[in-house]
C-alpha cells in the first residue's frame, strides 16, 4: 500500500511577498463584506444605518436581521473560499479569506454561548447576541443549541482549513498568530470606519 506524498511546504519568501498581502487583503474583504450584508439588510427592514457612528451604533439600532445578516454572509464566504481553496490548494488568498471567515466570528460566538448556556442570558452587545431576538426567548434551550451547533461548525472549519494548507509549513503556529492579528486588524478597520463615518 502506497503512503501519500508530503505535499511540498511553500518557501518563506513566496509566503512573505504572497501570502502576507492575501491575508491583509482578506481581511479587509471580510469586513467589507461583513459590513455590507448588515447594511443591505438594514435598507430592506426599513431601518438604514448609513449615518451610524460606529458598529456597535448600527448592530444596537438596527432590525434584528441585519444583525444576523453579518455573521451569515462571514459563514457563507468562509464555506464558499473553502471550497475553492479544496479546488486550488495553491490560491493563498482563497486560503486566507476562508481561515479569516471561519475564525473570526469564534469569540463573540463561544462567549455568547456560554453566557446563554450558564445564565440563560447573554449581556454582550455583538451580532449573535442581538440576533438571537429572531428566535423567541421564552425558552433559551433553542438559543443555546443554535449557538453550540454555530460555535463547534466555526471551530470545526477553522480547524479543518488549518489542517488543509498543508503547503504552509508551521501551519499550526501560522495559524494562532494569523487569529491573533486578525482580531487587532479588525479592530483598526473599524476605528477607521468610524473616522470616517
Amino acid at each position: 500500500m502506497a503512503l501519500r506524498e508530503e505535499e511540498q511546504k511553500l518557501p518563506a519568501r513566496y509566503l512573505f511577498r504572497k501570502g502576507v498581502p492575501a491575508f491583509l487583503f482578506a481581511v479587509f474583504v471580510s469586513i467589507i463584506i461583513h459590513f455590507l450584508a448588515h447594511l443591505f439588510v438594514g435598507i430592506l427592514s426599513g431601518r438604514s444605518a448609513v449615518n451610524i457612528e460606529s458598529h456597535i451604533d448600527f448592530i444596537t439600532n438596527a432590525h434584528p436581521a441585519a444583525t444576523a445578516a453579518g455573521p451569515i454572509s462571514t459563514f457563507v464566504i468562509a464555506l464558499v473560499s473553502f471550497w475553492y481553496f479544496l479546488h486550488n490548494p495553491g490560491n493563498l488568498f482563497a486560503a486566507s479569506l476562508a481561515f479569516v471567515n471561519a475564525s473570526t466570528r469564534l469569540i463573540e460566538t463561544i462567549s455568547v454561548f456560554l453566557q446563554m448556556l450558564i445564565h440563560k442570558k447573554t449581556t454582550l452587545v455583538v451580532d449573535e447576541s442581538l440576533s438571537l431576538s429572531i428566535i423567541p426567548l421564552s425558552n433559551p434551550t433553542l438559543a443555546v443549541v443554535f449557538l453550540c451547533f454555530l460555535s463547534l461548525s466555526l471551530i470545526i472549519l477553522t480547524l479543518i482549513i488549518v489542517h488543509d494548507s498543508k503547503g504552509i509549513p508551521y501551519k499550526w503556529l501560522v495559524a494562532s498568530v494569523l487569529f491573533i492579528l486578525t482580531i487587532s486588524l479588525e479592530k483598526i478597520i473599524w476605528e477607521v470606519f468610524h473616522l470616517l463615518a
